[in-house]
């Protein structure tokens, strides 16, 4: 079995495989290392070298135990009117993941992918057209955070996993990323700003919260009518809404009791009537939860994105839920890098359906 790459192992697991190597004292070189890869960004031997001062010795015993190099090939960069930038990376595999840079005053928001495509095939995400080409990696999945902190010159204060890919299909190598981008020697990511999303793969869901992870775990919902699910996001006849809901009881009980966070992605004529409100109070009763409502992005698929006065009108209905209603408004829609857009350009798209372009507000009920 080929050696590890050094970005793919877990910063806890470190220690034992130096120890492995013949290192004494692997604590203190792995909290050096930890700070070269994952902090200072390195990404070659000699700059790695460069910044722990290994020695011959000590290199040659060090690249016995790990690979180390470049796991991506920066393709383009785009940027918005709005300051959001879009990177394109070409693995190893030569595919080709987006990740998205999106500044909000103070904050830097890193949107990264987990895999190239995704399996999921929801309707409405221009990603699940493309299926599921391969799993990234963990090193291939932080490696994207280090190049874009050089190239940018700013400190990622945010990362969601809500680009390319369903990042619960992908767990174990997820998980460890969100360890290694978390790691206190290393710059880290602050763990209530590492979130996770996803469609609703129950049995993951499940071992998230028995697990303790401490990152936050978004649900993508769309609705709460079963049918309707199924339509737009066909994971939902693998776990329906019952399940999924069970699970997120599960989740709740597990984490203490904190909110949790739904999304869901307004679309006209589709999920936004007082059957889909009523609903979402029937299913969800006993839960507290935030609900994000997401005007769809215009992705070329056969949906139409909801005007201003429509969010307005579907969150005023909302409010009888008694629940916290956000409205997120997707920086940098209008040139491909919105919620569900990734990969966009790679799909062939029907006519454009225009985007809301009004700015929403914050409703609370």
């Amino acid at each position: 079995m080929p050696a590890p790459h050094l970005r793919d192992v877990p910063v806890s697991a470190l220690p034992a495989r130096l120890r492995e190597a013949g290192f004494a004292a692997p604590e203190e070189l792995a909290r050096r290392l930890a700070w070269a890869v994952h902090g200072a960004g390195a990404t070659d031997w000699d700059g790695l070298a460069g910044l722990v001062d290994l020695g011959r010795t000590r290199r040659a015993m060090l690249e016995s135990a790990v690979r180390f190099g470049p796991l991506l090939d920066q393709q383009a960069v785009r940027e918005a009117a709005d300051g959001t930038r879009k990177f394109a990376y070409r693995l190893a595999s030569g595919d080709v993941i987006e990740a998205v840079l999106i500044r909000n005053r103070a904050n830097r928001t890193l949107c990264l992918s987990s895999q190239a495509g995704c399996a999921m095939g929801c309707t409405f995400c221009a990603t699940g057209e493309l299926g599921l080409r391969r799993h990234m990696t963990p090193g291939e999945i932080t490696e994207a955070r280090v190049r874009i902190e050089r190239e940018t010159g700013e400190r990622v204060t945010d990362v969601v996993f809500m680009g390319m890919g369903e990042p619960l299909h992908n767990y174990d190598a997820v998980m460890t990323a969100c360890e290694n981008l978390n790691c206190a020697d290393a710059n880290p990511i602050a763990r209530k700003r590492l979130t996770v999303s996803t469609a609703g793969l129950v049995p993951a869901m499940r071992r998230f919260a028995d697990e303790g992870r401490p990152w936050r775990l978004h649900l993508s919902l769309h609705s709460a009518v079963q049918e309707v699910r199924e339509r737009i996001m066909p994971i939902a006849r693998l776990h329906p809404i019952g399940e999924l809901v069970a699970a997120l009881h599960h989740l709740q009980a597990c984490n203490g009791g904190r909110w949790l966070t739904l999304q869901y992605v307004a679309l006209p004529g589709v999920n936004m009537d007082d059957a889909h409100v009523d609903a979402l109070g029937r299913e969800l009763a006993g839960l507290r939860y935030i609900l994000n409502v997401i005007p769809w992005n215009d992705t070329g698929a056969a949906f139409r994105a909801p005007t201003w006065d429509e969010v307005k009108d579907f969150t005023t209905r909302l409010r009888r839920l008694r629940c916290p209603v956000k409205v997120r408004y997707s920086a940098g829609k209008q040139e491909g890098m919105g919620c569900g857009q990734l990969s966009a350009e790679t799909v062939a798209a029907g006519p454009a359906a225009g985007h809301m372009l009004a700015p929403p507000g914050i409703f609370t009920g």
